[in-house]
C-alpha cells in the first residue's frame, strides 16, 4: 500500500498570522493533534503540535530553569523556548523543520519515519504541494480493514515446507539450525531448540502466518545460546 491509499485528503490546515488560541481551538473541535502551516500560496511551511503549544505563559506550563541554565545553555535554545511559550500566532510558535513524504511513498516507510522521529504525522505531498496528511491512527485503521488471510488455503506437504524452510532462512533473527518441522496436511509440528523466548515466539507467529498452515504443534525448547554444540 502507499501514503495516498490511506492518508487523509481533506487536511485541516493554518496560516501564519493564525492565533495560537485559534490552533488551539481548531484542534481540540476537530479532535486532532497538529496542523500544518500553509502560505498564501498552499505552500507548508510549518507544523503546529501539541509539543509547540505544550509550554505556555498563559497556563503556567512555560519552563523555568534553574540559574545556572543561562550560563550554560545555548542562546538560541533559550530564544526558542521563549517564543514558543510566548509567541501569538502559528509563525511564533510552530516547528519549521518539516518532515514530510510523497504520495507515492510505501507505507513501510511511512511507518519508519512515524517511529524514528518520533512523531505522531506526516504531511504528504505530490510535486512539492500538500495532498494530505497521514498519522499515526491511519495507519491502525489501515490494519483493521484488512481483511484475514482464509485459513482454507490448502498447500500440498512437501509445498508448505518448502515455503517454511524459505521463510526460516530469510529471517537473520532466527537461529535454525537446531529447528526440524514435520508437515501433514497442513499440521505443523515444530521440535528442537531455540535460543530465547522472543525468538519462540517469534518463529511460531511466523510459522501460523504462512499460507496453508491450519495448525501448529509446538514442542520447541528454549536451551539459551547454543554453543559448542
Amino acid at each position: 500500500m502507499k501514503a495516498q491509499d490511506i492518508m487523509t485528503r481533506e487536511v485541516v490546515t493554518v496560516r501564519l498570522k493564525t492565533s495560537v488560541r485559534e490552533i488551539a481551538a481548531l484542534m481540540m473541535e476537530k479532535n486532532i493533534s497538529g496542523v500544518p502551516v500553509v502560505s498564501d500560496d498552499g505552500t507548508i511551511v510549518g507544523m503546529v503540535s501539541e509539543g509547540d503549544l505544550l509550554h505556555r505563559a498563559e497556563v503556567g506550563t512555560e519552563r523555568k530553569h534553574k540559574w545556572w541554565f543561562r550560563l550554560f545553555a545555548d542562546s538560541d535554545t533559550a530564544a526558542v523556548e521563549y517564543a514558543k511559550a510566548h509567541g501569538l500566532s502559528a509563525g511564533d510558535v510552530m516547528s519549521r523543520y518539516v518532515i514530510s513524504v510523497r504520495d507515492e511513498a510505501d507505507l513501510r516507510d511511512v511507518a519508519d519515519i512515524l517511529d524514528s522521529h518520533r512523531i505522531k504525522r506526516v504531511p504528504v505531498l505530490h510535486d512539492g504541494r500538500l495532498v494530505g496528511i497521514i498519522s499515526r491512527r491511519d495507519l491502525v485503521r489501515a490494519l483493521s480493514q484488512v481483511q484475514a488471510a482464509s485459513a482454507d488455503v490448502k498447500v500440498d506437504n512437501a509445498a508448505l515446507h518448502r515455503a517454511l524452510s524459505d521463510r526460516f532462512r530469510s529471517h537473520s533473527w532466527l537461529s535454525d539450525a537446531y529447528v526440524n518441522v514435520t508437515v501433514n496436511d497442513g499440521v505443523v509440528e515444530l521440535w528442537g531448540f531455540v535460543v530465547s523466548a522472543d525468538q519462540h515466539r517469534a518463529l511460531r507467529i511466523l510459522v501460523e502466518e504462512t499460507p496453508g498452515v491450519m495448525r501448529v504443534e509446538d514442542k520447541l525448547t528454549i536451551a539459551g545460546p547454543l554453543r559448542g554444540i
